[in-house]
């Protein structure tokens, strides 16, 4: 395993030049936590995919594998593209080390690098010092993006939920009864939907146990937001045996899809819907394309809980954004399991506003809006 990983490093085709790059030419650095300095024997415990990619030093194997199909579709174009890979460090001595070092970092032009919370805004802070774009791929924190102009935060904010669900449903507020479904201990998104709700004078009730209301002559709106297995188990009974089950839309978590102990009876409920950051349609035949070529390369499934689809869609689409001149309309690339609304924060950088609202019906997942 060991060996595997270092020759999967080197072969990374990095490449420096001391020379000043043309209009056509780019470096990328990747900050990656392959955990090299951990590496033990683990071959015993590995029995399937789903095993490899619990292992730290895989977690984000498939982001790199989706990233070199993406690069390999530049090398019969007139670009350049030169890149750098290095472990994604632990501590703040290690990343000011590695960014000091004037040889390597002398030319890079885009930061890409799904690493640790704690340690972007030391990345962040010298890209800006340097003018580099910096993409954070899958955190949430909004003061990344705050005072940053060269940060581009993928994640949408939770508040960009509740705006898709008044879009659809809550022209006519008072035709439902909206509930909040969480835990006694508020979480961000809780508070994003009572902010969004408040301010838009949506009537709702909070709840932590589940009465549904008698008022029929109101569809139920329900926003769950826990994520405890045993109680998801619980309360998905009471869901399913509802009689009037066709007077519910219920919204959920996506973690709840993960959960084996949920029956196809609760699939079937005729009103279901779940956010996410991130999905492909399995029906696009680019999606479909990719899926073969990931498969022919790498003799493994493309999988979004492996990144495989998000290193590939985050390489291409930050190429072509650098080659466009960070002219957003002028990128024709479409990715396969993004979409990106940029709203620029004053002062600050860039942060997707698009949520991802899925709809579950006869079993297929089909997204509301593109």
């Amino acid at each position: 395993m060991k060996n595997f990983l270092l020759i999967t490093l080197i072969a990374s085709f990095t490449n420096i030049f001391c020379n000043a790059q043309s209009k056509n030419e780019i470096t990328i650095l990747y900050l990656l936590p392959f955990h090299l300095t951990e590496i033990t024997d683990i071959s015993s415990s590995i029995k399937n995919s789903f095993d490899i990619n619990q292992v730290k030093q895989f977690e984000m194997m498939g982001f790199w594998s989706g990233t070199k199909l993406a690069l390999n579709e530049y090398d019969l174009s007139n670009k350049k593209i030169n890149v750098i890979v290095r472990d994604a460090v632990k501590n703040t001595y290690s990343l000011n080390k590695l960014l000091e070092d004037t040889v390597l970092m002398k030319q890079v032009n885009l930061i890409i690098g799904p690493f640790y919370g704690s340690l972007f805004p030391i990345a962040a802070e010298f890209a800006k010092n340097h003018n580099i774009v910096i993409v954070n791929p899958f955190s949430t924190r909004y003061d990344f993006v705050e005072n940053n102009p060269f940060v581009y935060k993928l994640i949408p904010p939770f508040v960009s939920r509740p705006e898709i669900l008044s879009k659809h449903f809550f022209a006519h507020s008072h035709e439902y009864n909206v509930i909040l479904w969480g835990d006694s201990t508020t979480t961000p998104e809780q508070l994003a939907y009572k902010y969004f709700f408040n301010e838009n004078h949506i009537n709702y009730k909070e709840i932590h146990t589940l009465t549904i209301p008698l008022n029929t002559r109101k569809k139920n709106f329900i926003i769950a937001l826990f994520e405890e297995p045993q109680r998801v188990i619980n309360c998905v009974h009471i869901l399913t045996n509802d009689e009037e089950k066709t007077n519910n839309i219920i919204v959920i978590p996506e973690s709840w899809l993960s959960i084996s102990e949920l029956t196809e009876d609760f699939y079937q409920l005729p009103n279901l819907y779940y956010f996410t950051n991130y999905f492909i349609d399995e029906h696009c035949n680019r999606v479909q394309q990719f899926q073969e070529d990931y498969l022919f390369h790498y003799e493994a499934p493309a999988e979004l809980a492996d990144y495989s689809y998000q290193g590939y869609d985050i390489t291409r689409y930050f190429i072509d954004l650098y080659f466009a001149d960070f002219d957003i309309d002028k990128v024709t690339f479409q990715p396969l399991s993004y979409l990106f609304l940029w709203n620029r924060i004053p002062t600050g950088g860039l942060e997707n506003t698009k949520a991802r609202l899925i709809s579950i019906k006869n079993l297929e997942l089909e997204e509301v809006e593109r």
